[in-house]
């Protein structure tokens, strides 16, 4: 169902929607809205749209920025810290699209930069219902210095089809189809993502991987292996824009809503720390072992594709790269779009 607050009468959506002939329901406020994930809020708002993606303490972190048009994912990974952070099941969609335009031209006066839209929502999930990427490829292409970024866990990819693949990037989140079938649930399967990321690399579209977050189980390594192999036989590899890879980890209160959720998870089996951030992660010898073993498992087949660590210690980073990308900007300068920007 969606829903629309009178403060969005005569937002982009509406008119949308009415040609479609796709019914909806105007409400007076956020507390008449079914909190249901198969329910769509849209509303006006006056955020600060675009902002810097938020670092962790004591890790290394790029330089990524974000927007936060959507709130809310229709899929239920296990994982998620969405149901830390949402006090809401429901998408919500705020109509501003003239506020985010003006905020991303305005950033683009600032340098060069990394954009996205999957900290919190899935970009592309409803893509066939709000038609978004319809509205910032346009406005993206017109500036040379910022590179788009559509993360997702589905395969909603026909709309990529009808614009310009300039800027853009397509990435997915990844992980054997046994960790999709226990801790993605809704999301598309393993080999469903690898499909759609090779027809966007064939139209034309940089694509990027997320292993991220790796889970560790028994059959760990072959797993990883399998995922890495199937990429290396459909994706080429001057496709591939760029490829993050960090083990689980989450704040203290996470493992309790999965324990009361989804008692059957893998989550459940493992030991966790308290790290320097204050976020719960696998002990450090077993960070090692899978941040390694997935590295190797890339570069076996993709030797010169840029690979980085989300929200790692210098000292992993020195150990199994070889170098520290150091804070913020000077981590960003190893990014390719970055190189080829200046």
């Amino acid at each position: 169902m969606i829903y629309i607050d009178k403060s969005g009468f005569s937002s982009p959506f509406v008119n949308i929607f009415e040609r479609e002939g796709r019914k909806f329901t105007f409400v007076n406020s956020m507390e008449e809205v079914e909190d249901s994930k198969n329910n769509i809020y849209i509303t006006s708002g006056y955020n600060t749209f675009v902002h810097r993606c938020p670092a962790t303490r004591n890790y290394r972190c790029c330089n990524y920025y974000v927007v936060d048009l959507v709130e809310g994912c229709p899929f239920d990974c296990t994982y998620c810290i969405l149901q830390e952070y949402l006090n809401h099941s429901f998408i919500k969609v705020y109509s501003n699209l003239d506020r985010v335009e003006e905020e991303i031209i305005s950033l683009s006066k600032k340098g060069v930069f990394r954009l996205g839209t999957g900290e919190l929502s899935d970009s592309l999930a409803y893509d066939h219902i709000l038609k978004l990427s319809d509205f910032f490829i346009p406005v993206i292409n017109k500036l040379e210095n910022i590179q788009f970024e559509f993360k997702t866990k589905s395969v909603n990819v026909g709309r990529l089809f009808n614009h310009n693949p300039k800027h853009i990037l397509v990435s997915w989140s990844l992980n054997p189809q046994e960790i999709i079938a226990a801790e993605e649930h809704y999301t598309a399967d393993l080999d469903e993502r690898i499909d759609a990321a090779a027809k966007c690399a064939e139209y034309g579209y940089k694509v990027g991987f997320h292993f991220d977050p790796l889970i560790y189980y028994n059959e760990f390594e072959e797993g990883y292996s399998d995922v890495v192999k199937k990429l290396f036989e459909k994706i080429p590899e001057e496709s591939v824009e760029y490829i993050s890879i960090s083990t689980f980890r989450f704040i203290p209160g996470l493992l309790d809503t999965v324990r009361e959720k989804f008692e059957s998870s893998l989550l459940l089996k493992s030991d966790y720390v308290r790290s320097l951030d204050g976020k719960m992660r696998y002990f450090k010898s077993l960070r090692y072992y899978m941040l390694r073993y997935v590295v190797d498992r890339i570069r076996e087949y993709w030797p010169n594709v840029f690979l980085y660590f989300c929200m790692e210690h210098e000292t992993v980073w020195k150990q199994l790269l070889g170098f520290d990308p150091g804070e913020r900007e000077k981590f960003e300068s190893n990014f390719p779009f970055y190189r080829k920007s200046l």
